[in-house]
């Protein structure tokens, strides 16, 4: 008998372009994905969709989930100034308390917008990942190395400190996963970058690293190195092993066509990227290269949500009107960007992004009974282009549901707001 079955839903597999099932039944047994069809097998529990979207849980592949401490701090800022001014001086000032607490909010956030995995760059992560245990979300976590200074000293960097403890504490295969992180080519030099790599391969972890995110940085690179960022890591070994690239805003074609050589992903966040005035990643140009692109929030800082459908919709807007060509990304390649590509960015490929026999019960449904979902001729279509954040009625990991109805069913989110108001808003403003 089946733990749990889901019926009468408009199921959207992604597991092939355009295909989706009305009327059918999702059964779950174990936490995996053990029944697809339209019949209604025996299930312990039997969850009766009404006729809403069941599909996979969304992958937010690039994230710094405890800036939510900082979310309306920073606005209309230029990249640097925003980072050297505002957020670089309030995160000497966090503690771990304030970190956890926004990490906590964030993750309330994204599982009640549809989000089951996320990967996360920032500080403290070994006491993030106890939360996101408790939670039930998935995450691959990483705290980002940085040498600025030239006394730097990577034994006595927390960030070192953290990637050591993460991969002796979870490796890098459960639902939570250590991944090792370069914070960019301008912010270490290429035997910090050799070192964290290393790590990875070692390790058999993925590498998270912001990449092109601004022409300035883009630019600085040949004067650095001669090389452009994605040719300066190539150089030093850093893509020999999976790597994980937020943004890619200016890439250069010669540029996409090594990542994809190299089989590395990038995160594309555009609603960061044009909050902070940083320009347009040009995705489809990059998915005819080869490479593999998913979709991240970036942090809230940057953004004020962690909401992925805003990136979804977005990205494939933006993509159409950079080349001027209404196909140019169609609604199931937005959608597989923030599933599908996801998974595969995370590690995860075969465990989650699809409702597939054998896969991970990580499942979301989508209200379709507002207004602005009706009519609803093409339900990838109304996902991509009409739902929001809020019409996720329920987020499921590994067949636990997290959230229902408006409710959190693994976490006290007053808590975690009170926390945040409490304890991390006076640091942010002292």
């Amino acid at each position: 008998m089946l733990d749990t079955l889901i019926k009468n839903a408009v199921v959207i597999p992604m597991t092939g372009e355009g295909e989706y099932m009305k009327n059918a039944s999702v059964g779950i047994k174990d936490g995996k994905i053990a029944y697809l069809g339209h019949d209604a097998p025996e299930a312990e529990r039997v969850i009766d969709a009404d006729g809403n979207i069941v599909m996979p849980g969304l992958i937010n592949a690039h994230a710094h989930t405890a800036m939510c401490v900082m979310r309306g701090y920073a606005d209309d800022y230029a990249l640097q100034d925003w980072l050297y001014k505002k957020v670089f001086p309030v995160e000497a000032r966090l503690d771990e308390e304030a970190i956890v607490a926004g990490a906590v909010l964030g993750m309330a956030e994204m599982i009640a917008s549809g989000t089951v995995s996320f990967s996360d760059m920032y500080f403290c992560q070994p006491a993030v990942a106890k939360e996101v245990e408790r939670i039930g979300m998935k995450a691959n976590l990483c705290n980002a190395v940085l040498a600025l200074s030239e006394d730097y000293d990577p034994e006595k960097d927390r960030a070192v400190i953290e990637t050591r403890k993460l991969i002796a504490e979870y490796g890098v295969k459960g639902r939570i996963r250590a991944d090792a992180s370069i914070h960019a080519e301008y912010t270490s030099p290429p035997e910090i970058w050799k070192l964290v790599h290393e790590w990875a391969k070692d390790a058999g972890a993925i590498t998270q690293i912001h990449i092109s995110e601004t022409k300035t940085e883009h630019e600085g690179s040949y004067s650095r190195h001669g090389l452009s960022p994605a040719a300066a890591f190539d150089k030093y070994g850093i893509l020999s092993t999976p790597a994980l690239m937020a943004h890619g805003v200016w890439l250069e074609e010669s540029d996409m066509e090594l990542l994809a050589k190299r089989g590395a992903s990038i995160a594309h966040c555009p609603v960061s990227n044009l909050k902070l005035g940083s320009g347009m990643a040009d995705i489809a140009a990059m998915r005819e290269a080869g490479v593999n692109v998913c979709l991240g929030t970036d942090g809230v800082c940057s953004n004020n949500s962690l909401d992925l459908f805003e990136e979804i919709k977005l990205s494939a807007l933006l993509s159409k009107g950079e080349a001027l060509d209404p196909t140019a990304t169609p609604a199931y390649e937005a959608l597989k960007m923030a599933t599908v590509n996801g998974a595969k960015a995370q590690g995860r490929e075969g465990e989650t992004g699809m409702i597939a026999m054998g896969y991970d019960a990580d499942i979301i449904m989508i209200d379709t009974h507002a207004p602005h979902m009706k009519p609803m001729y093409d339900p990838i279509s109304a996902v991509v282009y009409s739902a929001h954040g809020s019409d996720v009625k329920m987020t499921m990991v590994e067949g636990r549901i997290l959230y229902m109805n408006g409710e959190w069913l693994t976490m006290d989110v007053e808590d975690a707001i009170r926390r945040v108001e409490e304890h991390a808003v006076p640091i942010v403003l002292a």
